[in-house]
């Protein structure tokens, strides 16, 4: 027996507790709303509203009948519908209006705790999926967002011990209450320290000293084809661990008009899922589960994404410094096919830039950036994951024979000319 097949013998199956987690509201309170991870469907989107009636007064039987019929009806709100040019589009079936890109309207917490993500290396043996979960388990726990009319559940990962915790924005976004479940059952309230709708990721506060932090890896580290596990808690089964594969890196995908670079897998990932944990065969986290491809149909399956872990810390380490999260582009573009001898071949430089002002020009090619070499798109995707607008980065290009570096700061998309 090989190695995959032994991790696949030892998949856990079920979740660890003999009793249900605990109960929101009580019989005549409105049914859950379960968070998806955020629907993705390209390249063309056409949304619809549709008013979320409200039920009152009825008796407990015939809530948990709405709860359920509630849940399968918004199961997944997007449908793939051909558009008349024989392209594809989408709109949204949501009992709900648009994708919600407030912060939570909850109590503030202290930022700029000097709190950072640390990314290790990926040394050891490799686990099984059994020791994936084991390992990870206390390191989860269920997110719970409620405002006037409905509540959401989603996922979340430990980042300290002291109570900082990382999930998705939309798990999130417009809430007035935010509650934490812990592996343990406790429910703590939740403190708000810093979100970011384009990022998708937001960091919560919760009173505590005990918490176990998740191990994060380092997404620069996967290779296509690496086994992972996804753990979370779809349709509110809490802690289900599914497995899979690295399917693709550096996925450009457009979510809500925002682009994204995710990491793509075949890891089941499922309404719930949202701010999980995808992780790799030493059980580092790598990534935070957002979202996945569904078709009307049912066709297409195992295609999830999670943010990586490089993005994950910067976007952590900003907002819990109490800072905003500034995206940065290079101001240049670049050829897709290396350079002969290598490196990218710079096809046009933005006169607005850093770049040009430190002396790029169209023609030069990039031989290396902050001592790395530099040999596909690839390289400056994964380099632009840990950095925002104002970072900067030392490049080398080699113009008529000679080799020369410079710094260059990253700029702000939002202010260019």
């Amino acid at each position: 027996m090989d190695e995959r097949e032994e991790q696949n013998r030892d998949l856990w199956q079920g979740g660890p507790w003999g009793r249900s987690g605990p109960q929101r509201g009580s019989p005549g309170a409105m049914p859950p709303r379960y968070v998806p991870p955020r629907p993705v469907l390209r390249p063309r989107r056409r949304k619809r509203r549709f008013s979320l009636p409200i039920c009152m007064g009825l008796a407990a039987l015939l809530i948990s009948l709405v709860a359920i019929s509630a849940v399968m009806e918004s199961l997944w709100p997007v449908q793939l519908l051909p558009s008349d040019d024989g392209d594809y589009s989408y709109h949204q079936d949501y009992d709900q209006e648009e994708l919600d890109t407030t912060p939570p309207s909850i109590p503030r917490a202290a930022t700029g705790a000097g709190v950072t993500v640390e990314l290790r290396p990926d040394t050891g043996e490799t686990l099984t999926y059994t020791q994936i979960y084991d390992k990870n388990l206390p390191s989860m726990v269920s997110i719970q967002a409620e405002d006037a009319k409905s509540y959401s559940t989603g996922t979340g990962v430990v980042l300290t011990s002291d109570g900082y915790i990382i999930t998705n924005a939309h798990v999130v976004a417009g809430a007035d209450k935010v509650q934490v479940v812990c592996s343990d059952n406790r429910v703590l309230d939740a403190a708000l320290v810093g979100f970011d709708a384009n990022e998708d990721l937001a960091v919560l506060k919760v009173e505590a000293t005990d918490l176990t932090p998740a191990e994060f890896g380092d997404s620069f580290a996967l290779r296509c084809g690496d086994p992972v596990a996804a753990i979370g808690d779809p349709l509110g089964y809490r802690s289900t661990i599914t497995d899979g594969i690295v399917s693709a890196l550096d996925r450009d995908v457009d979510v809500d008009g925002v682009s994204m670079v995710l990491i793509q897998t075949s890891a089941a990932i499922n309404m719930g899922n949202s701010g999980g944990a995808l992780i790799n065969q030493y059980g580092q986290v790598v990534g935070i589960t957002t979202v996945k491809i569904v078709t009307d149909d049912g066709s297409a399956e195992a295609l999830g994404f999670a943010i990586p872990s490089r993005r994950v810390k910067y976007v952590a380490d900003t907002l819990i410094a109490g800072k905003q999260v500034r995206r940065g582009i290079f101001g240049f573009t670049v050829l897709t096919r290396t350079a002969q001898g290598g490196g990218l071949t710079l096809d046009s430089v933005d006169k607005a830039s850093d770049a040009y002002a430190k002396g790029l020009r169209a023609g030069d090619v990039l031989t290396a950036a902050d001592g790395q070499s530099l040999n596909a798109v690839e390289d400056l995707v994964r380099l632009k994951q840990s950095m925002g607008a104002g970072d900067t980065v030392s490049l080398t290009y080699v113009r008529s024979g000679q080799s020369r570096t410079v710094s260059v700061a990253l700029i702000d998309p939002d202010e260019q000319t």
